[in-house]
């Protein structure tokens, strides 16, 4: 049959040693053959017809044959590896040369190179930073257990679910192929380009592993790309991680009170997706207790004003929710004008919130410049004439004291049965300064956004104001 792939011989080539699918006692198939099978009901499903892709297996005995021209030509025209990872396949002279084949040909970065993991293996280099699936799981005494031995078992769900992972990935890869090589016949208007989302998912503790694995598959579900495509290496875990973090509309963290006693990596993500800029979506469950956590750092980074204590399944809501808003806010926003007022004092951070609106399309009003000259009656004017006149209003808590916070809030409302309409929103941008007064009022319609970074909170500022 045909490669779905154009331009190649076939989409898959599966490489393995052959160790890994002598068949058990209980099973009348080796284990890789049994996977393959499964993989390619899926692939057909997944793509529509059973014949819609073509993979390559080789059968055959290997033993001490060498490798022939033909497993190279079939290999050379595949579009893509599955290479089932073992002990047997480590020590696999035929299988290294495989692997070596197909790289020499594509990027480890391609997404071309899918890993199964049949068994715990120290990986190596070639291997380190491309990302596998999973088909072991640790028993309670944390013993590794490979999935579907002898066979798979109807209630195994964990086997299925990688499967149906690997399949709906590869079937990912092989339409965005197909697509790439396609000749673009009809030119697009670039105003009509809607980039897809692209999603930075924090690489997580071993707890959490699972619960970001359901995320992987909500995002495919959604068609939401997310990055990091690979294990980043320690040496340069830095450097490619701001680089993935530049390509990202979002970050999202899942937390636990777990965290890595030698290289505080969920710390280190955190940290220099708020020196990008990026937004930050985080999650911890509900009833996590924070004062059990003994490292001081940890602690921190679960009570950040970015983490959302809240069910799983509602914080990929709220993800989903951030894109759309994204969106909305992108393309529709109307003649909205905000008011940011700010003392002198924090009128530096009041230039900051400007930039942002104006980058986003809305329009701004910022206090009046105050001289020597000016006169309070000339203030008064100025502020009355921005409450009513503007659609929202930021009232910047930095280095400012609480009591003018308060007057300002307390002047939102007064001027509130002046106005032809209410203001949509009433915020409050509060830096997390440290030893500073806590806000003691709270105005019916007014958000308090608790921000260490721009981009964070005012994200969820122009979600209110676009509705």
């Amino acid at each position: 049959m045909p490669a779905h792939v154009p331009n190649y011989i076939h989409d898959v080539f599966v490489s393995y040693a052959q160790v890994d699918n002598e068949p058990l006692v209980g099973a009348d198939k080796g284990w890789v053959s049994t996977l393959i099978n499964s993989l390619k009901i899926l692939l057909g499903k997944k793509l529509g017809r059973a014949d819609a892709f073509s993979l390559w297996m080789d059968y055959e005995l290997r033993g001490n044959h060498s490798v022939t021209p033909d497993i190279i030509k079939q290999l050379e025209g595949s579009a893509t590896l599955i290479l089932i990872l073992s002990p047997g396949y480590i020590e696999s002279p035929w299988c290294h040369f495989e692997f070596n084949t197909f790289l020499s040909q594509v990027d480890s970065n391609s997404g071309r190179i899918f890993v199964v993991e049949h068994d715990v293996v120290e990986r190596p280099e070639p291997l380190k930073d491309l990302l596998g699936y999973q088909f072991w799981v640790s028993n309670d005494t944390d013993n590794p257990r490979t999935l579907a031995i002898p066979k798979p078992h109807p209630e195994e769900f964990e086997y299925y679910q990688r499967l149906d992972d690997l399949a709906r990935q590869l079937t990912d890869k092989l339409k965005e192929l197909k697509k790439q090589a396609k000749p673009v016949t009809t030119p697009v208007p670039k105003n009509n380009i809607v980039a897809t989302p692209r999603i930075f998912l924090a690489t997580v503790t071993e707890d959490l592993e699972e619960r970001r694995t359901e995320i992987i598959r909500y995002f495919d579900q959604q068609g939401i790309q997310f990055l990091p495509k690979k294990t980043y290496s320690i040496d340069k875990f830095q450097q490619t991680l701001d680089q993935d973090l530049n390509e990202c509309r979002l970050f999202v963290q899942l937390l636990s009170e777990q965290f890595p006693p030698f290289f505080n990596y969920p710390l280190l993500q955190y940290q220099r997706a708020l020196a990008a800029n990026c937004p930050i979506l985080q999650w911890r469950a509900p009833n996590l207790n924070i004062s059990a956590v003994s490292n001081v750092e940890h602690q921190n980074l679960l009570e950040a004003s970015t983490v959302i204590a809240t069910g799983f399944n509602e914080f990929q809501t709220i993800i989903l929710k951030h894109l759309k808003s994204e969106e909305e806010v992108k393309f529709e926003t109307d003649d909205n004008l905000v008011f940011i007022n700010a003392t002198q004092e924090d009128m530096a951070l009041a230039h900051k919130i400007k930039d942002f609106l104006d980058a986003h399309g809305i329009g701004y009003s910022l206090p009046l410049d105050i001289s020597v000259s000016t006169t309070p009656a000339e203030i008064r004017q100025n502020l009355e004439q921005n409450l009513l006149y503007c659609d929202a209003v930021i009232v910047v808590y930095d280095k400012t004291s609480i009591a003018w916070v308060n007057e300002q809030l307390l002047y939102c409302r007064r001027m509130q049965r002046r106005r032809d309409y209410p203001l949509k929103v009433i915020a409050v941008y509060n830096t997390p300064v440290i030893n500073k007064p806590p806000l003691n009022i709270k105005l019916p319609n007014m958000q308090i956004l608790d921000c260490s970074s721009i981009n964070t909170c005012l994200s969820c500022f122009l979600q209110s104001l676009s509705i």
